[in-house]
């Protein structure tokens, strides 16, 4: 018995640290990927009409380490009133998506999303109090 529990000791004081190290480095190649999965989005918004009023909401995604979860994700979003031209940047954030309306019967409203100096995407609508969307879904 006594040589059972000498063992089981031994095996607690190799294994404990061992297991942390383990825990650290999931925690940091988390931290990493994230880091890398992350950009700085601009949506600019213009039109063919100087100062055409728009509203429109752009939502973005963040993700987190979790000890427990790996990883955790958030969102957050903004309501915009504004004139074009206008432009919104967000940093460091996994991903964005926006969607805007023209306050006008007459113009065009164009809408793009860059991430760093690509674009990622972008709509236009002439329609009477058109809306569209812009999203980094299924990029690259």
């Amino acid at each position: 018995m006594k040589k059972l529990l000498l063992i089981i000791s031994i095996l607690a004081l190799v294994l404990v640290p061992i297991g942390c190290n383990v825990q650290d480095l999931a925690k940091n190649a988390i931290e990493e990927m994230l880091t890398n999965a992350t950009s700085t989005y601009t949506i600019k918004v213009s039109s063919n009409v100087t100062g055409l009023n728009f509203t429109g909401k752009y939502t973005w995604v963040n993700a987190a380490y979790d000890a427990e979860a790996w990883v955790v994700f958030s969102s957050d979003s903004e309501d915009v009133t504004g004139n074009v031209p206008e432009q919104y940047t967000v940093p460091d954030v996994i991903s964005v998506g926006g969607m805007f309306q023209k306050q006008a019967v007459n113009g065009t409203l164009k809408v793009e999303l860059w991430r760093g100096g690509d674009l990622i995407d972008s709509s236009v609508t002439t329609d009477p109090w058109g809306a569209i969307l812009v999203t980094a879904i299924g990029e690259d």
